[in-house]
């Protein structure tokens, strides 16, 4: 739980804190927009370092931004390896290497699995620790062909595969980064305001858009703070005996419905606190409200507008003349 970086605020006086939250609404609309434009992994590469300069200068620490991505560590992998097997353009790297699932690897892989099962609760890093017992059986099936052959496969990939599989890492870890930075340095007030602000000319086809914008923020301020009491009911439930690392399967679903009980009844009392304390003052659903904050853009926002402007531009350029950015700024 403490892994889940989307939706936590962190304060602070710098200059990216300090920019109009709706041009760092803007901004990350048009940075997603570069993403997704890019078309080489050097245009990724290019932004994944500009979304660390951006960590860098807002003071965010980098350990808790890295300790985030193992959430999203699975699905990164996942992808990495469907894309590596799926891509047959390009030249081989590696090609024609024959992996024999014979009774005894059968049985050694089996034997992997149970050693992980009773060994994992010791390991720090459990995800690496499963991908070195893979390795280790991959490299047996490889090498140990002795035995009743039961099937066997073969393991290809191209350079085109692998460089695939860089786009849609670097491609992963950008959305989440810059989705990261923009909850990182903008309150949850600030983040309302200027969602509503962008979406006021949806009024004019009476679109509820300050009633979005607050369910929006609403989410965002309280995704920490139920991912807080949950732990607090995990360790409380581990402090009783209940084990939700090493329980078999039966038991985790018992143990996942005793956790989302408490949590609804938490949820449910939050949101019925929250909504007498709108109520006591003075909110109305549909009423127009002012702000205490009136929101401003100054030079520092138009500079900082500018300037990702003009990177999606060299992207777009790059894409629609098959051009590499790095070549246009070499030549620059």
């Amino acid at each position: 739980m403490d892994n889940i970086i989307i939706g936590q605020y962190i304060p602070g006086n710098s200059l990216v804190h300090k920019l109009d939250a709706r041009m760092k609404i803007v901004m990350l609309i048009i940075m997603i927009v570069a993403i997704f434009v890019a078309h080489t992994v050097m245009e990724e590469a290019i932004l994944l370092a500009l979304s660390f300069v951006l960590i860098i200068a807002s003071r965010i620490p980098v350990l808790k931004v890295i300790k985030g991505f193992r959430a999203i560590i699975f699905l990164v992998a996942f992808t990495a390896i469907l894309q590596l097997g799926n891509v047959r353009t390009g030249d081989f790297l590696v090609d024609n290497i024959w992996m024999h699932m014979t009774l005894y690897n059968l049985l050694i892989a089996i034997a992997l699995v149970f050693v992980y099962m009773f060994t994992r609760k010791f390991m720090p890093f459990k995800f690496i620790y499963f991908l070195l017992l893979c390795a280790l059986s991959l490299v047996l099936q490889y090498y140990f062909t002795n035995g009743i052959l039961l099937f066997k496969y073969e393991i290809s990939f191209t350079d085109d595969g692998l460089t695939r599989v860089g786009f849609i890492v670097l491609r992963l870890i950008n959305l989440v980064l810059l989705s990261s930075i923009l909850t990182f340095t903008t309150s949850p007030m600030d983040l309302k305001n200027g969602l509503e602000s962008l979406m006021k000319p949806l009024k004019v086809i009476k679109v509820p858009t300050g009633e979005i914008a607050m369910m929006i923020s609403l989410v965002l301020r309280f995704i920490p703070t139920l991912l807080e009491e949950t732990n607090k009911i995990i360790k409380a439930q581990s402090s009783r005996g209940a084990d939700f690392q090493e329980a078999n399967f039966r038991q985790k679903m018992k143990q996942i419905i005793s956790l989302l009980v408490p949590m609804f009844v938490i949820s449910f009392k939050r949101a019925d606190d929250l909504a007498n304390a709108m109520e006591s003052r003075g909110y109305v659903i549909g009423e127009d409200r002012t702000s205490i904050d009136v929101m401003k853009l100054e030079f520092r926002d138009y500079a900082s507008l500018i300037l990702v402007l003009t990177l999606l531009t060299f992207i777009i350029m790059g894409a629609v003349t098959n051009v590499d950015i790095w070549s246009v700024y070499k030549c620059v």
